[in-house]
């Protein structure tokens, strides 16, 4: 009989008192509790199987439900998640996915990014992408961490001082009801910087859908805070981290902000982190992560990697082409996998093993991914279509990848796909920490 359940992934309840102590109602015998996934969740929590545990012995062996023995039972489901074990002998893995590092993963979202909301009608990067991330987020073993602050050292040290400081002198000068939308780029004479804050936006901006509000610096300071606390939290042996952040980052280069983005949140974790190693700064976004490879573009402690659509047809147009491999000392360490439609699960999965073996042949300490829901099928800005199943196999690459990993919030603009995808995605890092 377990070789059967065996056959179905079922798994084997552990460290209790089920098997242990006889249950005077079933002639004393002692019998095994499975678990079986049913092909959801790869995990068992304590409060679920406390309540399923309870109802056995009440419902099945006619027990009171205060009954001491009963109260024993449920009170040795000790571990959460629930400790399983393979009805077959399974291979033993590497050290990193132990069970000690499954679970929660942590989770790192500042409640302050709904004051960034412009309500003019298709502005798609809307605070109801982080609600709707959350929704998708339910149910799976992750814990929230506060956001702590830091100082605007960490973001000087990726963006120049003037446009942290621009940004942070609209901020104080619009009143509520101000957008700035940049008019005038200096393409001829960049040099020359306009008197007036509010038309120095084009000096400061790649595009022109990119607006300044009173509360945009505020908002994307406190994205950058939310990085960082996650990167703390892998500098200090988390083995995943998540940061939730809004604004996205991935479009900020040093000195300019773009496509909903004002300061590089990936890339000031990044930074971060190679205090303590190498770094590999992968970027999933539908869109190319031209604001990392910009930042790190001549440095070889940092290599960046990014998958997207091609930058022949695909927003930010000027960047993103395969022969971009960085300079000076940086030479071979950016990797562009610039690429065109269709793209569907399979074809993003080899493009994504391709661009693993880059990262593995680099050899870092640490994995920045900055993912983007915009690689899905039907998201308005993008024209791949991964599939939830495609997002769950990707999040089971990067589970099994054997790093540390923080994972970075940037694009993904159909609420539908930011449900599922985010659902998808973890679940298959949970699958692969499992297995």
């Amino acid at each position: 009989r377990m070789r059967f359940y065996a056959r179905y992934d079922a798994q084997k309840v552990v460290n209790t008192l089920w098997d242990v102590e006889a249950n005077p109602r079933n002639d004393g015998i002692l019998t095994s509790l499975l678990y079986d996934p049913l092909g959801r969740r790869p995990y068992l929590p304590q409060r679920d199987a406390r309540r399923v545990v309870r109802r056995i012995l009440v419902d099945q062996y006619a027990f009171e439900s205060d009954d001491p023995f009963v109260t024993r039972i449920v009170r040795s489901f000790a571990d959460g998640p629930v400790k399983l074990e393979a009805l077959s002998p399974q291979p033993e893995r590497a050290a990193p996915t132990r069970a000690k590092y499954l679970l929660p993963i942590k989770m790192v979202v500042s409640e302050r990014h709904t004051i960034h909301h412009l309500r003019e009608k298709g502005y798609v990067e809307r605070p109801v992408r982080v609600t709707a991330i959350l929704k998708g987020l339910e149910g799976l073993p992750i814990e929230r961490v506060p956001t702590r602050h830091f100082g605007e050292d960490h973001l000087t040290a990726v963006h120049t001082p003037a446009l942290v400081g621009y940004l942070k002198a609209m901020g104080q000068r619009l009143d509520a009801k101000a957008i700035i939308y940049p008019e005038v780029f200096p393409i001829r004479r960049p040099d020359r910087i306009p008197r007036a804050l509010e038309d120095r936006a084009g000096y400061y901006c790649a595009d022109t859908f990119t607006p300044l509000t009173q509360n945009v610096f505020t908002a994307a300071r406190d994205a950058a805070n939310v990085a960082l606390t996650a990167a703390t939290l892998i500098a200090n042996g988390e083995r995943f981290a998540y940061a939730l952040c809004r604004p996205p980052g991935h479009h900020a280069e040093r000195r300019i902000y773009g496509g909903f983005c004002f300061f590089n949140n990936s890339a000031i974790a990044a930074n971060y982190l190679s205090r303590q190693g190498k770094v590999a700064l992968l970027d999933i976004d539908y869109h190319h992560g031209n604001g990392g490879q910009d930042i790190f573009y001549d440095r070889s402690d940092v290599l960046t990697v990014s998958i997207h659509g091609h930058p022949s047809h695909a927003y930010p147009n000027f960047s993103g082409y395969s022969d971009e491999r960085g300079e000076g000392v940086g030479l071979g360490f950016n990797h562009n996998f610039p690429t065109e439609p269709p793209v569907d699960d399979e074809r993003y999965l080899t493009l994504l093993d391709k661009a693993l073996g880059v990262v593995r042949a680099f050899a870092p300490r640490y994995l920045v991914l900055s993912i983007g829901f915009d690689i899905m099928r039907g998201d308005p800005t993008g024209s791949f279509a991964v599939t939830n199943q495609g997002m769950q196999r990707i999040g089971r690459r990067i589970g099994r990848f054997g790093l540390p990993t923080l994972i970075v919030q940037e694009g993904g603009y159909s609420l539908g796909n930011l449900r599922a995808g985010a659902h998808a995605f973890f679940r298959g890092i949970i699958e692969a920490w499992h297995d």
